[in-house]
Order: structure tokens, then sequence, then C-alpha cells
């Protein structure tokens, strides 16, 4: 047992030393500094007539109170190291104190598919040609309840659908805007303007807005192929709602269970000839 322990402590101690080689720091010690997990010295008390108020200004800044944020996981992608696994989420936490699941990966266009030359290949013909036909981003203010859809005249590979449910006032206070029912986004002619191949991606919160979601698709001619949930794993991140709703007890976490959930539906067309 005490020769798996010390082997463990062994790699571990490596691991830590690659981490601080890769972010640039001297030593081991430095690395909780560059992550943000330092544990924080209790403040010295500074007699009041001792220090004018310019000398305590001038001590905070030599000190450098700012500390530095850890931004994402850009160490823990493939292609690092092999004692430091891309893929081994447990070991992220233990030796940088911050949840994976917090960071998307593979951020970087430029090293996204380093390992797959065909694919990056395939990529940067797709770029050229948007970048030869794309037109400049356009919107059109009007009142969808009123508006043909069909006077568009034009076909759309990707579509977005958000549309003003209830549950959004109810979790969020929204009240300056009017609330759909699924009735009225159900009446959207989506499917006179999507394209034979195209996508749309739907946001129909929860409860019955799962099966009204899919009742919308179907009645659009589309076909779901993939839910998507988003999972919020921090209550204290920045722009959560810590509105509970009437009678509860527990703040709801899970974005699936009370705020979006996405369908990613692909048109129902024969792609063969």
């Amino acid at each position: 047992m005490s020769d798996t322990l010390k082997e463990l402590r062994e790699r571990s101690q490596k691991r830590k030393k690659l981490l601080a080689q890769t972010f640039g720091v001297s030593n081991v010690a430095e690395l909780r500094q560059v992550l943000g997990t330092a544990e924080e010295e209790p403040a010295k008390k500074v007699p009041i007539l001792s220090h004018t108020p310019t000398e305590i200004l001038n001590e905070k800044e030599e000190n450098g109170t700012d500390s530095v944020v850890y931004k994402d996981s850009s160490t823990f992608l493939k292609g690092t190291q092999s004692s430091n696994p891309h893929n081994d989420y447990c070991q992220h936490f233990v030796d940088t104190g911050q949840r994976p699941q917090n960071f998307i990966r593979d951020v970087g266009l430029a090293d996204r598919f380093e390992e797959y030359p065909k694919l990056r290949e395939l990529i940067k013909l797709k770029d050229d040609l948007i970048a030869q036909t794309a037109t400049p981003p356009m919107f059109l203010k009007c009142d969808l309840e009123t508006f043909n859809i069909k006077d568009l005249n034009n076909k759309f590979d990707v579509i977005l659908v958000e549309p003003p449910l209830e549950e959004y006032q109810r979790t969020m206070g929204v009240t300056n805007i009017k609330l759909w029912s699924w009735d009225q986004v159900m009446q959207l002619d989506i499917g006179e303007v999507a394209a034979s191949r195209s996508f749309v991606f739907l946001w129909c919160g929860s409860s019955e807005g799962l099966d009204m979601g899919r009742a919308c698709l179907r009645k659009w001619g589309f076909r779901r192929c993939e839910d998507i949930s988003w999972i919020r794993t921090n209550i204290n991140s920045p722009g959560h709602s810590k509105n509970l709703e009437p009678k509860a007890i527990f703040q709801r976490t899970k974005v699936t269970c009370f705020w979006k959930r996405l369908h990613y539906s692909s048109r129902m067309v024969n792609i063969r000839p």
C-alpha cells in the first residue's frame, strides 16, 4: 500500500512540474498563483495613524492585489504531454482546483484539427468558400404575428427559433415583452423559408415545452435528431438567475429543468438523387 501511495505521489508531482513548465513558472509553488487557487493570507492590521491614505494605496499597488483568473483549459487539450491526458477530468481538478466542465474545450481554431489533417484542409476550403459567397449580416424589425414569412423570398440553411415563452418571465423576471403561447409558435411557417437541406435550432424551455417543441418540428417538416442540454455547474457564475419559483425550496442548477432545451433538427429529405 505504501509503495502504491508513493508512486501516485511521484506521478502527481511530475504532472505539477509539467504544468509549471507549461505555464512558464519557475517552480511548483507558484502554480497556485497562476491557477488562481492560492490561499489568501489574512490582511495585516495597520494602525490608522501610521500611514497616510496615499502610502496605503501605494503599498497595495506594490503588493499586486489583482489576482490572476484561470480562464480556460487549454493545458488539458489533446496533444499535450502524455503524463497529463486531456480526457482525465478528475486529474484536471486535482492539479488546478478548477472544474473542467466550466470551460469550453478546443476554442483555438488553429489547433482544433491538428490531429486530423484532412478535416483541417476541408475546414480551410469551406472557410474560403464562405468568405467569397457570404453576405453581410442583416436584420428585419417586424411583428411576426402579422408579418408573412413568405415575403422574405429566400431559403435559409440554418434557422434559430427562440420564442418569448412564459417561462422567461417566471425565471428571469422579464416583463417588457409580449409572451407567446406554443400555438402561436406553431403557426410560424418555418418550412417555407427553410432550404431542402437545412437545420433549425429551437429553444423550447422545459416541462411541456419539450413535447410542444417536438410537435412544432413535426409540423414544420423537420425531424428531431438530437437533444442538447445546457447544465450550469456554478450557482455563483455571472448572469445566473437566483430567482426561485413560487413555493420552491431548492435552487435549480440544471438548465434543462427550468431554462432552455435546444433541439438540433434536420429537414426530412432524401439526400440520394
